[in-house]
């Protein structure tokens, strides 16, 4: 039987993790642990937690890494390195979702394959709409347009041509690997070691880790037709888009095309040896 385990970087904004907690504790599936890696914030975090922990059924582990700028990267394959699950959900702290969310990686989870969803991206206002009771009860037609569920639909079926449009080689990768909302099994990200810590700064991480999947044979694939998650409105914590990372990600493209698909700085071999603190919140 699988073990699985939701990991989740966290950067501040305590409030929208609460959200997420809550979220995935009130899922028709309840994965048996959570990891919540933490990219050094300012915020008190594991007090935050603790606020709500007597109502979670799953156990939580916690590890912090000094602030350094943003190392999403390694916040991501930190939270790997203690998970004990040996199947991995990878969801971002602003992201709640349908009831059955959860359950539709674990029913479709398949080695050699990693799932990924899209999410629909809330405006402010819709964001202030949602409450406590649609979190718990992953009900959100009052908030959701009908153009919204579409377009949910109709990414499924895009996502689902580009999966066998890279079958029949018509295509170099599947399905885009969205790091907010995608699981695989432990082992398969292994394969690749990890998200590539020579990222840092804002942008192309997961890109990059979908790239090295497909090349080293783990194909993509989208199973979200019925169930959705959403991304809850803040403000951005980049500047205009900017990826300080293109350079480095167009180099690694080339490499990767010649068959380089495992990183060097990754899941064996972190690129910092900064302090790491750890514990267990439930």
């Amino acid at each position: 039987m699988d073990k699985v385990t939701v990991i989740y970087p966290v950067y501040n904004r305590s409030h929208l993790l609460k959200k997420a907690l809550i979220a995935l504790n009130h899922q028709s599936f309840i994965p048996q642990e959570v990891v919540l890696s933490d990219d050094g914030s300012e915020e008190d975090i594991v007090a935050a937690v603790r606020e709500i922990s007597d109502k979670i059924k799953f156990e939580i582990k916690y590890i912090h890494q000094q602030d350094k700028g943003f190392r999403l990267a390694r916040c991501r394959n930190n939270g790997v390195r203690i998970a004990s699950g040996n199947y991995l959900i990878f969801l971002d702290q602003d992201i709640i979702y349908t009831k059955h969310f959860i359950r539709t990686y674990v029913k479709n989870r398949k080695r050699g394959f990693f799932l990924v969803a899209w999410p629909i991206r809330l405006t402010r206002e819709e964001t202030n709409r949602v409450d406590l009771d649609m979190i718990e009860s992953g009900e959100f037609d009052s908030i959701i347009t009908k153009n919204q569920i579409k377009l949910i639909k109709d990414q499924f079926f895009k996502e689902k041509l580009y999966h066998y449009l890279k079958r029949l080689h018509l295509r170099k990768i599947g399905p885009k690997l969205r790091g907010g909302v995608f699981s695989i099994y432990k082992d398969d990200f292994a394969l690749v070691n990890g998200f590539d810590e020579g990222y840092q700064g804002w942008g192309y991480e997961d890109d990059d880790l979908g790239h090295r999947l497909n090349r080293a044979g783990i194909k993509g694939m989208n199973p979200f037709y019925s169930e959705y998650s959403l991304h809850l409105y803040h403000e951005p914590f980049h500047v205009d888009g900017e990826r300080v990372n293109e350079a480095y990600h167009l180099e690694r493209k080339k490499m990767i095309r010649r068959g380089d698909y495992r990183c060097k700085y990754g899941l064996d071999n972190p690129i910092e040896d900064d302090k790491i603190t750890e514990m267990k919140l439930k």
